[in-house]
């Protein structure tokens, strides 16, 4: 019961005090420092040594003690200075999928020299990937299983340079709101994505393509000489070229009333895979969902529109 208190409170605090941007650079504001548990077995040996050198007058042990005391200063400043005036930028993230890793990158801009024995991880979202830190550039990842926008938290840097006798740390809300398309989910559901009227119009229909092989022909000038059938040259029998051809589905309509005996989240992965395996096809597909509908179309932009719609139906805002 005492942890949760403070955990709460020490989160509001370091929301105050560190709130969210998309730009820090480090300082004295920012930057947090605590002997680590070597450091603090260093600091009791140093004491004892102490008590040594005062009880039997020694002044050799003193002198050790000073030293090793100001040793203990010295690292205290490199362990700031090891951090003072890094600036890290967050970047935009392309949307990702659900149940994935997902990465998320920081660029780093040292001042005077390049920071050591850097660490950083998420609050939220753990991954099994650990973080990969560059001289310019920090790629971190978490994992949600929801789909919608996913804030992993913030991020936690720490650094125990030079020698192990420091922990400095830091807590950084950089804000990160990712979109997460539902998790693709196969199936061999037919009537999902192809209308009766479109299966039975399109049924023997053929187009160019690289299929299946069809015939071959006269070789054209300025034709690519990967399809030129090179068996047939070394025959004799002049230059050809091989033509193939792809069958030829005609318009999909993905409708999720058709799966209403499913559950929700099961029917947006079923629409996400067929939108990606059709967008492959390159076929034309339309989407249908309550109160929303998105007219037939093909491409990039198509399929973004058609993935987010399915990502934030019936979810304005996910924090996982």
């Amino acid at each position: 019961m005492i942890n949760v208190f403070f955990r709460k409170y020490f989160d509001k605090w370091v929301t105050r005090r560190l709130p969210a941007t998309k730009q820090v650079t480090l300082n004295s504001r920012n930057l947090f420092i605590f002997p680590s548990k070597a450091g603090i077995h260093f600091l009791i040996s140093c004491f004892i040594l102490f008590l040594l050198g005062t009880n039997y007058q020694n002044n050799l042990i003193l002198l050790m003690v000073f030293f090793l005391c100001s040793f203990m200063v010295t690292c205290l400043l490199l362990s700031y200075q090891n951090l003072a005036k890094l600036t890290l930028t967050a970047t935009d993230s392309e949307a990702q999928f659900a149940g994935q890793d997902c990465q998320f990158i920081l660029r780093l801009i040292h001042a005077k020299h390049h920071a050591q024995d850097l660490t950083f991880c998420f609050q939220k979202g753990q991954s099994k990937l650990t973080s990969i830190v560059n001289d310019d550039s920090v790629y971190l990842y978490a994992t949600s299983k929801n789909r919608g926008y996913f804030n992993p938290g913030r991020i936690t840097l720490r650094s125990s340079f030079p020698f192990g006798l420091y922990n400095v740390w830091t807590h950084l809300d950089f804000d990160y709101q990712l979109l997460l398309y539902p998790q693709p989910l196969e199936n061999t559901l037919q009537d999902l994505s192809s209308s009766e009227h479109n299966v039975a119009h399109s049924m023997g229909k053929s187009r160019l393509g690289v299929d299946q092989f069809s015939t071959l022909k006269s070789y054209q000038p300025g034709e690519s000489l990967k399809s030129v059938a090179w068996k047939q040259v070394a025959q004799g029998r002049g230059w050809l070229t091989k033509q193939f051809e792809q069958f030829s589905g005609g318009d999909h309509v993905l409708d999720i009333s058709r799966l209403n005996h499913l559950a929700l989240e099961t029917r947006l992965s079923f629409l996400c895979y067929h939108i990606i395996e059709l967008e492959k096809k390159g076929l034309r597909y339309a989407l249908i969902l309550p109160n929303q509908k998105i007219e037939m179309g093909l491409g990039s932009v198509h399929k973004k529109r058609c993935l987010t719609a399915l990502a934030l139906f019936e979810r304005v805002k996910n924090q996982s």
